[in-house]
């Protein structure tokens, strides 16, 4: 399916000169450009940080790639981890956001109804899905899960549950409160817990 016009991301984390899930992104990206433009490729994402080694060598970096079937810009900037404590839950109709698209319109449209939350928590048919920007994850004290049906196939989310740390489950609305501990994960994000959901 060739789809012109459309561009899409990669965020990747780099802590102290090492590239973060890198397998998970490449896989990522593989699988949108065939997709959408019916072409085999992998992105040369560790080639182009090679020329920003040295200044990549002490911190926490973001290196975030715009492409289409090709790279078209990329940014590297360091990394400051955002303070998201509480969540509003917001309808998200019948919003598709399967592909990490740079346009993030109907993101942000929805991000508006947040109130005084810092973030929001979509609901797509009765089930929980993702934050604005991040997976989800809630636990009830003994197993972590992730909602069966995100918005998006974060890579932490696939890394976390290959590795059998988080697993699948439909979260419902009306469940929210039988779960004791809730996060946010992303590919900068490890594991931030949220505190209050409204």
């Amino acid at each position: 399916m060739l789809i012109m016009g459309l561009t899409f991301i990669e965020t990747i984390k780099v802590v102290d000169g090492e590239i973060l899930n890198l397998e998970f992104h490449e896989r990522r990206s593989s699988d949108t450009i065939l997709y959408h433009y019916g072409i085999n490729r992998v992105l040369p994402l560790r080639a182009l940080l090679k020329s920003h080694k040295r200044e990549l060598n002490s911190g926490v970096f973001k290196f975030r790639v715009v492409y289409s079937y090709e790279v078209l810009n990329y940014t590297i900037t360091p990394y400051i981890l955002r303070n998201v404590k509480s969540l509003k839950l917001v309808d998200g109709g019948e919003i598709d956001y399967s592909y990490k698209y740079e346009n993030r319109d109907t993101l942000n449209t929805l991000l508006l109804l947040r109130g005084d939350c810092d973030d929001i928590l979509i609901v797509k048919n009765g089930l929980v899905t993702d934050t604005s920007y991040s997976n989800f994850v809630f636990g009830d004290g003994t197993t972590l899960f992730t909602p069966t049906t995100p918005l998006l196939r974060g890579t932490k989310r696939e890394y976390l549950l290959e590795r059998g740390i988080i697993k699948e489950r439909d979260l419902s609305v009306e469940e929210i409160s039988r779960f004791s501990s809730f996060y946010l994960i992303n590919s900068m994000v490890d594991m931030a817990a949220v505190y209050e959901i409204f």
